[in-house]
């Protein structure tokens, strides 16, 4: 009988999938219990002596090749399990997850990078996946999940899988710490100060060649990973939509959007930053900042390293530091929030058919987010591929680059939560880029629209964004101005940009 229902859920999801037929009823989920057992629980004080637990597994594959077995064999005895992994390359995993929703060919984990897909989204609104959230306390690991995250991932307020844990805010400011030494000022930690420093690198010769050749930022033509979202952080937009007198709207709708186009309009002005940033291509950008002409760069806080390994062959002088809290006119520290992940990993209702499997699965994730086992699939086998250099430090093994590259980057995607207490060996700039990351916690601004859908935005929203970049690098350019930039506005508003908002506002509104 349970079969028979199972499938007759499954041909629910299929029509949804494929034509969104009625009448297909949504699974109506066990209530949780802590007696399940795990892989390798005790029960009346004896361990379980269970035979491996077999799990088949969709998993992408971002390299050229799939991993040796070396790692997976050492992930399997230290689980108790049989891991069957099948693994789909990144171009053409959204065709992959379509197919196997289409021919009930699901593995009892699958990997869902793009959670916005339709057919997944159908296929869930059908009862096709278990919802986890209400699972997740019983897990010391699972947790601790970042509830911002969960808020992200979540699909009309609740959970359908383990979240694969990207950092939430990397943006940040790398500076050369040699030039403010030069022109005698300190790391700047205000708008007003920063804007200080960029005059100084600008005008006062911070690299003592008695020449006018050095600016200050260095930006290129994207607003959003670029100089502009970071800095309007600063000023206190939200992150692409925000509440206003209770409602959604966008972040260009806001105030602080509007100084942060001032500011950098200023910027632009003064010449204290490239004047070519609006057809400047990353490449460009690093290597203005690289070569010398410029000491500020704005962007994501890990780029400090490589920037740095690349500047030091031209300048071996050269020292860089990295920032992160930037106070705006207000005084407060903000920086604007990513969904924190890459994807989730979900358990189908046709793979796996009772309660007492997701529980062993979630124990699974569990294990895996021990720092053991994530150091294992993360840095590989210590020494072989690493070694430990005492105090809580690793180091990469030179002589073991190809190896790593073939049997642990791999693994990399099989990664759910983030656990490390190993820090690299004499890197100090991605030590504190680590740092900064983690302190950016406390100062995060989320986007509330993160797991909210608008049909508007599905079929319109890259041509309404793209009237609004072009509005916002008018306005710095001096093309358009305050008026100008508010026509824009009303143009996108009557474009389909109200209905997006009434979208999101509904869903918004039913999520509550």
């Amino acid at each position: 009988m349970q079969k028979v229902r199972k499938s007759f859920m499954f041909a629910c999801a299929l029509g949804l999938v494929t034509a969104s037929l009625a009448g297909c009823g949504a699974k109506e989920e066990p209530a949780p219990t802590s007696s399940s057992p795990t892989p390798n629980e005790k029960q009346g004080g004896e361990p379980v002596q269970a035979e491996p637990l077999e799990l088949t597994w969709t998993a992408i594959l971002y390299t050229a090749q799939p991993p040796k077995d070396t790692i997976i064999k050492m992930i399997e005895e230290k689980t108790n399990t049989k891991l069957n992994i099948t693994w789909v390359p990144d171009a053409v995993k959204e065709d992959k997850l379509n197919t196997a929703l289409a021919s009930n060919t699901l593995t009892k984990i699958m990997t869902i990078q793009d959670i916005k897909n339709s057919a997944f989204l159908n296929a869930v609104r059908a009862g096709l996946f278990w919802e986890l959230g209400p699972y997740l306390d019983d897990y010391p690991n699972l947790s601790q999940m970042n509830p911002t995250i969960l808020e992200n991932i979540s699909i009309d307020g609740k959970i359908y899988g383990l979240y694969r844990e990207r950092p939430l805010s990397r943006q940040g400011v790398v500076i050369r710490k040699d030039w403010l030494e030069q022109v005698g000022l300190a790391a700047p930690t205000t708008i007003d100060e920063f804007y200080e420093v960029l005059k100084a690198f600008t005008l006062n010769d911070p690299d003592n060649n008695g020449n006018h050749d050095t600016f200050g930022l260095t930006d290129r033509n994207d607003l959003k990973f670029g100089a502009f979202k970071t800095l309007s952080s600063y000023f206190g937009t939200p992150n692409e939509w925000g509440l206003q007198d209770g409602k959604l709207m966008p972040e260009f709708m806001f105030d602080g959007y509007m100084e942060t186009m001032k500011f950098m309009k200023q910027l632009y002005d003064e010449k204290l930053m490239n004047d070519d940033f609006a057809v400047t291509s990353k490449n460009q950008q690093w290597e203005k900042f690289t070569n010398g002409e410029a000491g500020v760069y704005i962007g994501n806080m890990v780029d400090a390293k490589n920037l740095y390994n690349t500047a030091v062959k031209i300048n071996p002088d050269i020292e860089l530091d990295i920032i992160n809290r930037i106070a705006g006119p207000d005084g407060d520290h903000r920086i604007w929030s990513q969904a924190g992940h890459n994807g989730i990993f979900a358990i189908p209702v046709t793979a796996v058919e009772t309660e007492e499997e997701v529980r062993q699965i979630l124990a699974f994730f569990d294990q895996l987010a021990e720092a053991e086992l994530w150091d294992l699939m993360n840095l590989g086998i210590e020494g072989t591929h690493y070694t430990k250099m005492g105090d809580g430090y690793y180091q990469q093994l030179e002589e073991a680059a190809e190896l790593r590259e073939n049997e642990v980057r791999p693994l990399n995607s099989l990664v759910a939560i983030e656990n490390s207490t190993l820090k690299p060996y004499e890197d100090p700039l991605r030590e504190k880029y680590e740092e900064l990351t983690l302190d950016n916690l406390e100062i995060i601004v989320p986007n509330p629209a993160e797991a909210l859908e608008s049909q508007t935005f599905i079929e319109r929203g890259n041509e309404l964004k793209k009237l609004i970049d072009d509005a916002t690098y008018k306005f710095i350019l001096g093309s358009i101005d305050e008026a100008g930039f508010q026509a824009e506005v009303e143009k996108w508003r009557s474009s389909g940009g109200d209905k997006m908002i009434e979208e999101y506002n509904e869903h918004y509104n039913a999520n509550k």
